[in-house]
């Protein structure tokens, strides 16, 4: 037997492809992603804030988390580029994924937090696994995804980070361009992070109302319609 041949009955092309359908899905890390995030997100959720009137007013909400979407979206940008551009090829695509990870991570608890805030105002606290599967849902609406009528918690938290890897890659090819790549990438980050949450707490908002006006003002629905 010649050296280096692997003994008989050994299918290696098997094994090899075994050892790749055993490694982590995209699918499978993107669910893991937003099941953190969701996760941070409920933590510490404001107590519900139920008020006589069937119309809240949430344009200071919308505006301080378009404030937090762009610090945030601003910093990760900023340094997802630098470490790409200063480790690049192999140890920077290494640091990169983990830094649009957390990024993905932040993104998620925050969307899912602003849409939370907005519920509570409303008197919708996401307590219950059926309400936090609502949020999801809004969050993922608001993205620009179609959430099924039967997508679970895991299906609708992958569609979140899919929608918001999606709606950073105009940011993620300004890293490309030398010198001023990882600088246009968090400006241009904290534009899109910015108008992402203001777009999510304005849909959110619209969501609960109708919800306050149908189950907690039935007088109100003729008029809202």
């Amino acid at each position: 037997m010649l050296l280096g041949t692997p003994p008989s009955g050994v299918d290696v092309l098997g094994t090899l492809r075994g050892w790749v359908r055993a490694l982590p899905q995209p699918a499978d890390l993107a669910a893991a992603t937003g099941a953190l995030g969701e996760w941070l997100g409920h933590v510490g959720l404001p107590a519900p804030e139920v008020s006589a009137a069937p119309v809240h007013d949430t344009a200071a909400l919308a505006r301080a988390y378009a404030v937090v979407g762009a610090v945030q979206a601003g910093a990760s940008g900023l340094v997802s580029g630098v470490v790409g551009a200063r480790w690049a090829p192999v140890a920077g695509a290494v640091a990169l994924a983990g830094a649009v990870g957390l990024d993905g991570v932040l993104t998620t608890a925050t969307c899912v937090r602003a849409v939370s805030h907005v519920g509570a105002r409303y008197g919708f606290a996401a307590r219950s696994d059926e309400e936090r599967t609502v949020v999801l849902a809004v969050v993922a609406t608001s993205l620009g995804a179609a959430p099924g009528v039967d997508d679970d918690r895991r299906r609708l938290a992958a569609l979140v980070v899919v929608r918001l890897s999606v709606s950073r890659g105009p940011s993620e090819l300004m890293r490309l361009l030398p010198a001023v790549g990882p600088v246009l990438d968090a400006a241009l980050g904290a534009v899109v992070g910015a108008r992402l949450l203001y777009r999510v707490v304005g849909d959110a908002d619209r969501h609960y109302r109708a919800r306050y006006l149908a189950e907690r003002d039935p007088e109100q629905e003729p008029a809202a319609a």
